[in-house]
């Protein structure tokens, strides 16, 4: 990844985010600097926000990054975020890999980014889900790693645990698909499946999905769990290094 791309991100990434709303002393490694549990001298503990990370991809690269710090141990890079569908999700192909949103807010964080992060070394992923109905239920996956470009983004995802039962196992070995990029299994675009007034945004799809977080916002079909559809309107997707809080300190 070049500094150029890696410029792009942060660009597309931080618009409206001004230094007030850095975390206080925000220049940290990656995000298991902040982490809690075990990590009893980490900088800026139990404050999850916004943090200029100065190890991205191990390569000395610069960029910003909001940390969780909190949740199940903290150290968590967000990766995704959808709360109010303020930020349009049908996006092409180019703005998927680059990124797009505001970390203040909702955001996609990219897929060159998350091919290079999780292209080195073990990662975990975490799904936060809140349903229409008020429900919140989470998925943890011991494996997650994202392919190159030549390999289209495809997507390896395993080890689950979580509330419910696994709404991406469907999507393991599924490559990326945008509206400008059909990659997947179904005989239309998965992308556009719904159409212009509210189409399902580009993601994983197999034929086409059984979780959707970047489904058009409040979609009926979000997310398929014990045998129902439902109603997504919050979540947050992020990812930390399998070792997160042990290699430090």
């Amino acid at each position: 990844m070049t500094t150029t791309t890696i410029t792009t991100i942060i660009l597309l990434l931080t618009i409206g985010v001004s230094q007030h709303q850095l975390v206080k002393s925000s220049t940290i490694k990656n995000c298991c600097d902040v982490a809690t549990g075990d990590n009893y001298f980490c900088i800026d503990r139990n404050i999850s926000g916004i943090y200029k990370i100065t190890d991205f991809c191990q390569r000395g690269k610069k960029m910003l990054g909001y940390c969780d710090t909190l949740t199940d141990g903290g150290g968590w890079l967000v990766v995704q975020r959808r709360q109010d569908g303020t930020e349009d999700f049908n996006r092409v192909w180019w703005e998927y890999e680059m990124g797009f949103g505001k970390l203040t807010g909702e955001f996609w964080y990219g897929l060159r980014a998350l091919h290079c992060l999780t292209g080195q070394g073990g990662w975990e992923m975490r799904m936060d889900i809140k349903l229409a109905n008020g429900t919140k239920v989470f998925f943890h996956y011991e494996q997650f790693k994202v392919a190159s470009a030549k390999d289209k983004y495809k997507l390896i995802v395993g080890g689950f645990q979580g509330t419910t039962t696994d709404p991406m196992a469907y999507h393991n070995g599924a490559d990326f698909t945008t509206e400008d990029n059909d990659n997947d299994n179904h005989l239309t675009n998965c992308a556009l499946l719904h159409g212009p007034a509210a189409p399902a945004g580009g993601w994983w799809h197999n034929s086409c999905w059984t979780a959707n977080p970047n489904n058009f916002y409040n979609h009926s079909i979000g997310i398929h769990l014990n045998n129902k559809w439902y109603q997504i309107i919050f979540t947050e997707i992020k990812i930390r290094p399998l070792q997160c809080g042990y290699s430090y300190y």
